[in-house]
């Protein structure tokens, strides 16, 4: 039934209902078909997007307040803070206000590596026991729904001098992809390199751990405390201790509040990744091992050992412009090997001198020759 009308109608034909409607013209139907505009997405919805793969660190409030006290010290005439200082932390305040101040976190995200720990090589054989738990603990953080729900506990690695502890610190930073800091606590007096210093002095500078938050793109930087056991232990009579500050930073409540005392700003440090290293339990206060979970790391067995020598070995070469077929020298490693008194350190120490040998001596061979002991330098000066 040819019948069109002008516009939508409808026939009732007994209990019938007919729609009639208008054929489309020509240019009608030629015309494109346009999609309705997708709605712009609100601020809530985009920082709910941040939000699963990212951490606020810097709170714009937060900067706005530290920028206001700023900018009221450089209107005082005192002459405590120059204006060489003022303009150092103004800088510093535009690299916290960095993508409004949200820094990714590395277990989140489509990029995020299922299993970062699991590229180890065998330098790492007698850090088993660590791996397994750091795999625990990314696992569940890759699980989180939300990038601020998850979070890696600090831990200690207890163990006698060169068994690699702060060389395993750095792969993890270096496994995923994060920036490592290094603060040694050996003789540390004063919080300040953490924290930064007295926001009064003329020379205040911003402390590590702004420093690595604000300066990076991670919320989840590597601190590495290395040797905590020589930290300094005077924490009575004052908050201002490196103990203290390593306690505030150590609780997840007070580190989502760490003030840095330069800019007197306050910033999410709660997910940063706490490394830190010991010789001597004993030595380290209570109330830090109580936050700290602890590995003793053994020196590692002769068969580790060798493969931790030919591990370095090819690093060496992938590292430089030599000629292919330099191995170890099996007799001095044999007997390099079997030197107890020879730690880890000191063996990489004589691969890289054997190999700088055999690179000057064009040889494929390199030769591990043991240190030199009991050699005494002589005095100069007035007799």
């Amino acid at each position: 039934m040819d019948l069109f009308a002008e516009r939508h109608e409808h026939l009732l034909l007994g209990s019938l209902s007919v729609r009639v409607t208008r054929a489309p013209s020509p240019a009608e139907a030629a015309a494109p078909v346009t999609e309705p505009e997708a709605p712009e997405p609100t601020p809530e919805a985009t920082a709910a997007e941040r939000a699963r793969h990212s951490v606020r660190v810097f709170s714009p409030c937060a900067i706005q307040e530290s920028r206001s006290a700023l900018g009221a010290a450089a209107g005082k005439t005192d002459g405590k803070r120059d204006a060489a200082t003022l303009a150092r932390s103004a800088a510093a305040l535009d690299r916290a206000a960095r993508d409004d101040g949200w820094r990714l976190a590395p277990w989140a995200g489509p990029d995020a590596a299922e299993d970062p720990f699991a590229d180890f090589g065998p330098e790492a054989a007698n850090f088993g026991e660590v791996l397994e738990h750091l795999r625990v603990q990314w696992t569940l953080a890759r699980r989180a729904r939300c990038a601020a729900d998850a979070r890696l506990d600090p831990i200690l690695l207890l163990g006698p001098p060169g068994v690699g502890k702060t060389h395993f610190a750095a792969t993890i930073a270096e496994q995923i992809g994060v920036r490592m800091s290094v603060f040694s606590a050996g003789g540390a007096q004063d919080p300040m390199q953490l924290c930064g210093s007295d926001a009064r002095w003329s020379n205040s500078r911003t402390g590590m751990v702004f420093d690595a938050l604000a300066g990076g793109d991670s919320a989840a930087p590597v601190l590495v405390v290395d040797e905590i056991d020589k930290l300094a232990q005077e924490s009575t009579g004052s908050r201002d201790t490196p103990v203290n500050t390593l306690l505030d930073l150590l609780e997840p409540d007070s580190a989502r509040r760490y003030r840095d005392m330069s800019l007197q700003l306050e910033m999410d440090a709660s997910r940063m990744i706490v490394v830190c290293t010991a010789n001597e339990r004993g030595a380290i206060s209570r109330p830090l091992l109580s936050r700290l979970t602890e590995f003793y790391i053994a020196q590692p067995t002769v068969a580790q050992r060798r493969a931790i020598l030919e591990s370095y070995l090819a690093a060496l070469l992938e590292s430089h412009n030599c000629p292919a077929g330099i191995t170890l020298d099996e007799g001095s490693a044999e007997v390099a090997l079997a030197t107890p008194d020879l730690d880890v350190r000191a063996l990489l120490r004589m691969v890289r001198a054997g190999f700088a040998s055999a690179l000057a001596a064009e040889s494929d061979r390199v030769t591990l020759a043991p240190p030199r002991r009991g050699v005494t330098r002589q005095r100069i000066g007035f007799i």
